[in-house]
């Protein structure tokens, strides 16, 4: 259904989108001119087929690729080999590139169809598509208040890296509990997109990591999703 959504809008004229998955919403005010315009334009500038929106400044993503100045808004560039290219969070893209992914996903016809597939196929640096052209935005940079300092967040950065690289290490029974415990996925990005990793909804209901980041989250945006889901 995504493919053939992209081929329509295609053929419609467009270029660009935001694509964002029904778990995603947005859990903050957004900040329209860095959505409407500074990504955008940026995006143009650099020749970028890909935009993640999930800000590179929080425990889930460590620093392999070059970081872009202030004027650029700290953008990362995903050159490395290893990097979170092609992820179906909240994401600038250009359509062309998009179908290019779809079509690459779908070559696999034992695959689930899911989005870890997805990522899983379109990731891989080898793969038939535009991976220099990727970036991946700094979520305090872009958001509506950005921090005055980014020395506590990038503290708190190197920390939780430092224990999830203790994953591999642990027996095959205990990694999923360490995992919870040190609540990987529990991560809220405040950028002009505000949203939180592992979406506000899991496999048709509210994701439980939701109400543990309540604090984090704007109170009305929070209400919303819990009475819609309620009702």
């Amino acid at each position: 259904m995504l493919l053939q959504g992209v081929r329509k809008v295609r053929e419609m004229g467009y270029s660009e989108c935001y694509l964002i998955a029904e778990e995603h919403l947005p859990l903050g005010p957004c900040h329209k001119i860095h959505l409407e315009e500074s990504i955008p334009n940026q995006a143009r500038q650099l020749g970028a087929k890909y935009i993640g929106l999930m800000g590179w400044d929080n425990r889930r993503f460590p620093i392999k690729s070059p970081v872009l100045s202030k004027e650029m808004y700290l953008w990362k560039h995903l050159s490395a080999k290893k990097g979170p290219r092609f992820h179906l969070h909240p994401a600038y893209w250009d359509l062309q590139t998009l179908e290019e992914c779809c079509n690459l996903a779908l070559e696999d016809v034992t695959a689930n169809g899911s989005a870890w597939h997805f990522e899983k196929a379109c990731g891989d640096f080898r793969a038939p598509l535009p991976v220099q052209d990727c970036y991946q935005i700094c979520g305090g940079a872009m958001s509506l208040h950005p921090p005055s300092s980014f020395v506590p967040r990038l503290i708190s950065r190197w920390f939780y890296l430092k224990l999830m690289a203790l994953i591999p290490h642990l027996p095959h029974s205990l990694r999923k509990g360490y995992f919870e415990l040190m609540r990987f996925d529990q991560v809220f990005c405040d950028g002009p997109y505000p949203m939180i990793f592992s979406g506000a909804l899991a496999k048709g209901k509210i994701n439980p990591s939701l109400a543990r980041m309540k604090k984090l989250i704007h109170p009305v945006a929070y209400s919303e999703v819990i009475s819609a889901f309620e009702s």
